[in-house]
């Protein structure tokens, strides 16, 4: 698969994402700061380390990722930022999947600046497909993460899929339902020939 095709029903189809069935669009919540500084590959040796989604072509963009998890952020109202995963202050608070990167589209004006949105979608059933998603551990490079159909998916510390707890990759963290369990994985990606993971989301 080279690329998502442009036949979903994305207001604005984006590299990275796929929906393919939707309960809910939410552009309500407002931005912070982070949504357009946050880097999405050194700030940590799990970012550094990730092979198949932030390599390459994402090195450098900064902010929000189609794909990525956002939280409502702590004390602002109707404001949506990265999730961080289980830290002990956003770790319940993930509310759904970014549609579009917030830094906006190559081939338009930058709407994530402009309109002052962060467009996610959410509902107990929507169903998408990424290629945005951790491929190690937060020990980094050398623990590569195997992903199969039927895992329970959580938010990582840097805001992206991962089928362990974001921060210390604790069973007992995700079995004591300390983290919001995102999704459940449907199709497991394939590599370089299919990277995109299908998902159902639980939240």
């Amino acid at each position: 698969m080279s690329g998502v095709p442009y036949d979903s029903n994305l207001p604005v189809p984006n590299g990275h994402m796929e929906v393919l069935y939707r309960q809910t669009y939410n552009s309500i919540g407002g931005t912070t700061t982070a949504d357009f500084t946050q880097s999405n590959t050194t700030a940590n040796v799990q970012a550094q380390a990730n092979t198949i989604a932030l390599g390459g072509r994402l090195s450098t963009t900064l902010g929000i990722l189609a794909g990525s998890v956002v939280a409502v952020v702590s004390g602002q109202d109707n404001v949506i930022g990265p999730c961080v995963g289980d830290s002990t202050t956003v770790y319940d608070k993930a509310v759904g999947i970014a549609i579009n990167d917030a830094v906006g589209n190559p081939f338009e004006s930058s709407s994530g600046i402009a309109s002052q949105k962060v467009v996610y979608c959410h509902g107990s059933g929507t169903v998408f497909k990424t290629d945005i998603y951790e491929t190690c551990t937060t020990a980094g490079a050398g623990n590569a993460i195997s992903y199969s159909a039927g895992d329970l998916l959580y938010a990582s510390q840097n805001g992206l899929l991962t089928n362990a707890s974001g921060l210390a990759n604790s069973a007992t963290a995700i079995s004591s339902g300390a983290i919001t369990k995102i999704g459940v994985l449907l199709k497991a990606p394939a590599g370089s020939s299919d990277p995109y993971m299908m998902v159902q989301l639980k939240i």
